[in-house]
């Protein structure tokens, strides 16, 4: 295939302008916010779920203090029912000593209720306090989290311009080249890394790197200069510089 040597170099200036892209995409994906940012929605993921489980014992409990607290008052309120009937002196002797042993046994029971309602209420300071700080972790993580999405959205703003000015310039570029030269460089480059063309320095293919040895060497120096060259071992085009 021929190309003069101009046509050559636009070749090699769109692969400029295409490694450009390739490399800023590659940083936007490694963006060092991509992975903070992934390792605090775990965080807050975690932090959720415990906080889920800490509210569900926070309700268990304040349930369990409701049902205390209607057992101290039902009993509190039966003792308050015994002593005026006792006060009233309308009862037999009889009736007066079992009110009296009645009331007794509710006292013995109301303190055991207190006791219980007690325990109740030290669990649930317990877990509104692991409730309060858990919020509060929450809450941090979240801020951390925008303030990481603030820095990562910077940044992609400012790589995707650059994508977009490299995009503009090589829309500019290809309409200059001629388009079977383009179509092999886009064929070999969709197979090839993204690299469709690469310099000849030295002895030295700057695609795959490789040097070229000194039988080729030769035959490419005896080439015409718009003789279209390609690498015999990665099969790109090869530009002469």
């Amino acid at each position: 295939m021929q190309a003069s040597v101009e046509q050559q170099n636009l070749i090699l200036q769109l692969q400029y302008f295409d490694d450009e892209i390739m490399q800023a995409n590659t940083k936007l994906k490694s963006l060092p916010e991509v992975e903070q940012l992934a390792h605090i929605e775990k965080r807050i993921t975690a932090a959720n779920e415990e906080l889920a489980t800490v509210k569900a014992e926070a309700d268990q409990i304040s349930l369990e203090l409701r049902r205390g607290e209607a057992d101290v008052e039902t009993v509190t309120d039966r003792i308050k029912k015994d002593e005026a009937r006792l006060n009233a002196g309308t009862a037999s002797p009889k009736e007066l000593e079992q009110t009296q042993h009645e009331i007794e046994t509710l006292k013995k029971r109301q303190e055991a209720l207190e006791e219980i309602e007690l325990e109740i209420m030290v669990r649930s300071e317990a877990v509104q306090e692991r409730l309060k700080v858990l919020t509060t972790d929450l809450e941090s993580l979240e801020v951390l989290k925008s303030e990481i999405n603030g820095r990562m959205t910077t940044e992609t703003t400012e790589i995707n311009l650059v994508i977009l000015a490299k995009q503009k310039s090589r829309s500019e570029l290809i309409p200059n080249i001629e388009k079977p030269l383009v179509d092999l460089y886009e064929k070999i480059r969709t197979s090839s890394s993204g690299v469709g063309a690469a310099s000849l320095v030295g002895n030295k293919c700057n695609g795959c790197h490789l040097a070229i040895n000194a039988v080729e060497m030769d035959r490419i120096k005896g080439l015409a200069a718009d003789e279209l060259l390609r690498c015999e071992e990665c099969r790109r085009i090869l530009v002469r510089i």
